[in-house]
């Protein structure tokens, strides 16, 4: 066996760690736009909006956030 093929497990599994550890980090960025669809907010759209395009900053994460949490949680229908 050649030393390519004894490394093709290693790269996937750096592969799907990568992956995994990229995809926590969108899940952190995004929390203020999950938090205003999860509450139902009326201005969740533009949150996410500031999310996306600002989220990158500690400002632009903390604009998004207030008005995400700002507001009484809409009413579940039952």
């Amino acid at each position: 066996m050649s030393a390519s093929t004894d490394r093709g497990v290693g790269d996937r599994v750096e592969y799907v760690v990568t992956g995994l550890i990229a995809l926590a980090g969108m899940a952190v960025h995004l929390v203020p736009s999950l938090t205003a669809f999860n509450r139902g907010a009326d201005n969740r759209w533009l949150v996410l909006v500031v999310n996306v395009v600002l989220g990158a900053t500690f400002l632009g994460r903390g604009v998004a956030l207030v008005p995400a949490l700002r507001g009484p949680r809409a009413p579940s229908v039952m």
